[in-house]
């Protein structure tokens, strides 16, 4: 996610943009829409991966319909104050992907961003020679080769790939520790000619990441402590 351009529509710099920045995202901010015409909205919106609508309802649906309207590839997520059925219903039916309660944290935001964006990507389809992909990650080799989009690749252990697979095939791409285990022992059975292990998923993900490092990339394998690993794009 670092480096990703969204757009936001908010009358000051508030917390939520704030902590973007800090989670690595780049913020074009409109303060309004007031005074712009329609092309200029859409160069500002241009190349932006989500658009944000902090302002009033009547600014945020109208910005919602014009990024649809110019068929812009952007995640739209529009942030409501009180619950208002009507509101939430126009944001809706103008092509909102997602709401933001009032009590969200920023944390959650950027939760909402990351699904929002593999979500994009799953449907845009991955490349006909992998086996599984993830936004830009791609296990490709019937499994054995982890590749990132800019380039980078690794060829995995027999350990690796049945813990990638794992969380490749997992809903919302989050395993238990059950999960990995049972992944493993499937992974070393079909091991021909090879010993038996019993490894652990925590020293596997370890050495995962660092020679992931070494190869050029960090796989975003994170820890949901004391309970398993998601892939966190």
């Amino acid at each position: 996610m670092q480096g990703r351009l969204v757009w936001a529509l908010a009358p000051e710099d508030n917390a939520d943009l704030q902590h973007l920045r800090a989670e690595g995202f780049r913020v074009r901010r409109c303060a309004s829409l007031e005074g712009f015409d329609r092309q200029t909205i859409e160069e500002a919106m241009r190349g932006c991966d989500a658009a944000l609508l902090m302002s009033d309802a009547a600014s945020n649906c109208r910005a919602a319909w014009l990024a649809r309207e110019m068929g812009l590839p952007l995640d739209l997520v529009a942030f409501m104050g009180p619950a208002r059925r009507g509101e939430l219903t126009a944001l809706l039916q103008v092509g909102v992907d997602w709401v933001m309660r009032q009590d969200d944290t920023p944390a959650v935001l950027v939760a909402i961003l990351r699904a929002l964006h593999l979500r994009r990507f799953d449907r845009a389809g991955g490349a006909a020679d992998t086996y599984h992909a993830i936004g830009p990650w791609a296990l490709e080799d019937q499994g054995w080769l982890l590749r990132h989009r800019g380039g980078a690749s690794l060829r995995l252990t027999v350990s690796e790939r049945a813990i990638l697979i794992c969380l490749f095939e997992a809903p919302g791409h989050l395993a238990s520790h059950a999960m990995l285990n049972q992944a493993l022992l499937q992974g070393w059975r079909h091991a021909r000619g090879r010993p038996p292990r019993d490894p652990k998923p925590r020293g596997i993900v370890s050495r995962l990441r660092c020679r992931g490092q070494q190869a050029g990339m960090e796989p975003p394998v994170e820890s949901l402590r004391g309970y398993g690993y998601v892939w966190e794009v």
